[in-house]
């Protein structure tokens, strides 16, 4: 027989109360549930940018829900996904590409640094929101290939999807029509092409050399939710991602 999860008094994850114990919880069973290999999500008890995108990144791959959203109620549908079967003679878990937390595909890098070629993107910042838009590439927009959020406009090849948006600090979910590519690298490449030529992301061209600056220029821009470039900035720190700049 297998032991059977503690159940949590109070939410965990994204705009949650995350209470020190609850949080406990919530990790050990990410690090438990997660389709593996995945690098382990530690176990502190506080809460964190990594945390919440293992919790979008296991509600993609494993629940199919899109768009993910990294919050976890007391007896919500996500909490008995990880919790309520023994975790011990438990079905085996999906076999995925993408959504194996702290793996990068080498696809997905070598893409990444094919932008730093052509458009001086930071690989590290490339790949930390291709971690945060797609939550390691698990939640990206059915059949669009596009796992930077990528909106489209006038006749651009595109899909409907539902997604996040912060409008007064509040999240709001709506359906939005979002690019479609012909493949990964197709994306990367109109990713970096994005923020080299429009003129609303000059100001984070000027800090091709700094990532982390480059990553602050990004918020209120890029997406609307203010903790954006921290975000940005923790994926880049916590993950390793400076070495790829180099």
């Amino acid at each position: 027989m297998g032991r059977v999860a503690p159940p949590i008094i109070t939410s965990v994850g994204h705009d949650a109360i995350n209470s020190p114990a609850d949080v406990f919880i919530i990790q050990s069973l990410l690090n438990e549930r997660l389709p593996k290999p995945h690098t382990a999500v530690p176990i502190t008890g506080v809460i964190d940018p990594g945390t919440v995108l293992a919790i979008q990144a296991y509600q993609a791959v494993v629940m199919g829900m899109n768009p993910p959203t990294g919050h976890i109620a007391p007896g919500s549908a996500t909490y008995y996904s990880l919790a309520a079967r023994p975790l011990v003679e438990q079905a085996p878990p999906p076999t995925v590409r993408f959504g194996r937390v702290g793996i990068v595909p080498p696809d997905v890098l070598s893409a990444a640094i094919a932008s730093k070629l052509r458009w001086r993107i930071p690989v590290s910042v490339t790949l930390a929101q291709w971690v945060v838009e797609s939550a390691w590439g698990a939640a990206m927009p059915p059949d669009s290939n596009n796992p930077f959020g990528i909106k489209a406009v006038g006749s651009q090849p595109a899909v409907e999807s539902g997604t996040r948006e912060v409008v007064d600090g509040a999240d709001v979910f709506i359906r939005a029509r979002f690019r479609r590519f012909e493949s990964l690298e197709e994306a990367f490449d109109q990713h970096g092409r994005l923020l080299a030529s429009n003129p609303v992301y000059s100001v984070a061209m000027r800090f091709t050399h700094d990532p982390e600056a480059f990553a602050d220029a990004l918020t209120g821009v890029y997406a609307t939710d203010p903790r954006y470039g921290y975000t940005l900035k923790w994926v880049i720190n916590n993950y390793g991602f400076k070495q790829h700049d180099q």
